[in-house]
């Protein structure tokens, strides 16, 4: 056992490593002009639209087709949001329509099996049935599962500022195709949660986040797990009241696809009439060479369907 901490560990220090030289070439201090004047950071597309499997097509006819993330032969890992127990139209949850397509798709790609791990907030039973995800992911074929105890996998996180440790669920960190699927909604300690807050749904102790600095322990987070892919549901959103609701929503009816988390961030945030580096998460994770915060350097392209 801990040889295979240390080995995931070093696995996933790479990929920081990585990550983090792309992410250098975005800095706050560049200017529009610049920015402009270089290439694009980071690539985004916002699918506008109101069919869900129409928009997850196109978003993915755009990313260059499941077979540049589905393996085939072997599993897919999905994180949708699925922490409450309230209904789809709510906005409290991932809309169980767009991941039932998610899950259906990635199998006709080829995968071996969708696993979708959640660690929800609402006791699982009644968050997995009232959000209607689990319903979802079983007439697509995926597994959906709440894990237990010998799920998690401990590991370091050598960049972290606070967050030096996590027990983070096995399949997320061994997954050979990553999917993190949230939904865009406001939050009351983190002003918003999109993509990277989702990852504190794979954690066994969600509760030292918040008492230690959350926006850092999101940043932090965000060094060590990188997914492959990135479709942030912002059909509709919840304005106020989140994470769990009721609140009052909107209806952009687009979802936002890249792999750079800290960009689609950014994105999904001015949705919200907020700017990237009022989320401070945002803000800490550009800073740390996550990802691309500055929008200015990232090539936004717009689809309708």
């Amino acid at each position: 056992m801990k040889r295979k901490k240390q080995l995931i560990t070093r696995r996933r220090f790479l990929t920081a490593v990585t990550a983090a030289a792309a992410g250098a070439a975005c800095r706050p201090a560049w200017s529009a002009a610049a920015a402009a004047s270089a290439a694009p950071a980071s690539a985004l597309w916002v699918i506008h639209g109101e069919d869900p499997a129409a928009m997850l097509q196109a978003g993915m006819q755009r990313m260059g087709g499941w077979a540049a993330f589905v393996k085939p032969g072997r599993a897919a890992v999905l994180k949708p949001n699925a922490a409450w127990a309230s209904l789809p139209e709510q906005g409290g949850n991932t809309d169980p329509v767009l991941v039932e397509h998610c899950v259906r798709t990635c199998l006709a790609a080829g995968a071996a099996e969708v696993i979708v791990p959640e660690k929800p907030c609402s006791p699982a039973k009644d968050a997995f049935r009232l959000s209607g995800i689990e319903a979802a992911v079983r007439r697509a074929g995926g597994r959906m599962y709440t894990p237990r105890a010998e799920h998690f996998q401990q590991v370091e996180l050598p960049r972290a500022v606070i967050l030096k440790q996590a027990d983070v669920i096995r399949d997320v960190l061994e997954a050979p195709c990553l999917i993190n699927m949230p939904v865009a909604k406001s939050h009351g300690g983190a002003t918003l949660t999109l993509s990277m807050k989702n990852w504190m749904g794979v954690v066994q102790d969600r509760g030292f986040w918040h008492k230690n600095k959350l926006h850092q322990c999101i940043a932090d987070f965000s060094t060590l797990v990188r997914p492959h892919l990135i479709i942030i549901d912002a059909t509709r959103i919840m304005l106020t009241g989140g994470p769990r609701g009721p609140g009052k929503l909107a209806h952009p009816h687009q979802v936002i696809f890249g792999t750079d988390p800290v960009a689609a961030d950014a994105y999904a945030a001015t949705l919200f009439d907020k700017q990237p580096f009022d989320i401070q998460h945002i803000r800490l994770a550009h800073e740390m060479g996550v990802g691309c915060g500055d929008l200015a350097a990232v090539k936004v392209e717009h689809i309708k369907v």
